[in-house]
């Protein structure tokens, strides 16, 4: 017997492959359509609830009770993630991993276009939730499923023996949460050396709690840590002030924002995801102020304001200490300059109300020429017409 791990997204169109590619002889434990029965009964999501718990046990007793029938060539099961509990079930077995690829769109409209779940916002949720906690995996082998999506890169000279982290991509939370790999691998290869380290960011930034977690263990690591800026906008913006010393590019840039996310559902909801933003955002005014010790009034109001900092001002408002180079050599540096995105956006809409009530002023003085000179035309006409009849 061959057991098919079928795992995907909630609606990514799992059990239509099992429908499409099962046999006469073949078993079906379908997660999704256990799922959808308790969601459809009781109109609530199986989401965390002991019922899910206890299909989840389930599902070990179905794996061994099958393995007992000769007659039955593939166990197909079908389910959210490849867990390391499902692993040490299929243990020992001849085991396929098939993922299903689908975007969190296409789950949606699938959603959207299935007549068999009526409750559209539970199921709603758990796509949201499974795109939030997974993202797009790794698609090899079982046992290399749960290998986390490396966002960072550990670079050691080995003449030198100075190591080097890079972080040149995206900060990502794929696997970051409700998986301990992630974390963990970071820590051990943070902590698999000492000495002195080097921070190269050259990011756009990602998941703040991912940021979050990297600016911790930077700020814990015993040996000096010098961060070096190309970009850090957004969450990586968060890890640059982990440096014992920060360094940016000429060059360089960074990007400050308000914290955003996704909400769904109602009043309630939207309220939490309120609440929420406003503590992440004091959260992360922290991290500047340990930094830059600017107030946060003033912190908070470059965030909301969506500002690009250059080197020369980010190192003037203290978050960087110095520019790349800049004790060297002379240097055509911009001057000190925030650009803020809100700022322009407000400014061009001044502009254009400017324009529009010129336009309004010019075209009213126009007409009123036209008038006068249309009366003058008729003044003459008629006075022409009396000397006529005269």
């Amino acid at each position: 017997m061959k057991v098919k791990l079928v795992y995907g997204a909630p609606c990514s169109g799992k059990s239509t492959y099992v429908k499409e590619h099962a046999g006469e002889h073949d078993f079906i434990w379908d997660f999704d359509k256990l799922l959808m029965a308790y969601t459809n009964q009781t109109g609530q999501s199986a989401d965390g609830h002991p019922m899910a718990n206890f299909v989840i046990d389930l599902r070990k007793t179905i794996i061994e009770a099958v393995q007992s029938r000769p007659s039955i060539e593939n166990l197909y099961i079908t389910c959210l993630w490849i867990t390391d509990k499902l692993k040490s079930e299929v243990e020992g077995l001849d085991t396929e991993e098939i993922f299903i690829e689908a975007t969190k769109e296409e789950c949606f409209q699938r959603l959207n276009e299935d007549e068999n779940r009526p409750n559209k916002g539970e199921w709603h949720k758990l796509i949201n939730t499974w795109f939030k906690e997974h993202g797009a995996p790794e698609k090899e082998s079982v046992e290399n499923t749960a290998r986390p999506f490396k966002f960072w890169n550990f670079i050691r000279d080995e003449t030198t023996g100075e190591r080097t982290l890079r972080l040149d991509a995206e900060i990502s939370s794929i696997t970051w949460f409700d998986d301990v790999i992630t974390p963990n691998q970071f820590r051990e290869e943070l902590n698999s050396g000492d000495g002195d380290i080097v921070v190269w960011i050259n990011s756009p930034g990602g998941d703040v709690f991912a940021a979050t977690e990297i600016y911790e263990m930077l700020r814990s690591y015993q040996g000096k840590v010098t961060v070096k800026i190309n970009l850090a906008a957004s969450a990586a913006s968060i890890v640059a002030m982990a440096g014992d010393v920060v360094e940016i590019s000429p060059l360089g840039q960074m990007f400050l924002h308000d914290p955003e996310t996704e909400a769904f559902g109602n009043v309630g909801e939207f309220n939490a995801a309120i609440q929420m933003l406003a503590e992440i955002k004091e959260g992360i005014i922290t991290a500047y102020e340990t930094k830059t010790h600017l107030p946060r009034e003033q912190i908070s109001e470059l965030m909301s304001a969506a500002a690009w900092l250059n080197a020369k001002k980010a190192v003037e408002l203290g978050f960087a200490d110095k520019i790349i180079g800049a004790e060297n050599e002379a240097q055509d540096i911009q001057p000190a300059r925030i650009f803020s995105q809100r700022a322009v956006t407000n400014s061009l809409s001044t502009a254009f109300r400017a324009q529009r009530e010129a336009e309004k002023k010019k075209s009213g003085v126009k007409n009123l020429v036209k008038a006068v000179s249309k009366r003058r035309r008729l003044e003459l006409l008629e006075n022409e017409l009396r000397r006529m009849k005269s």
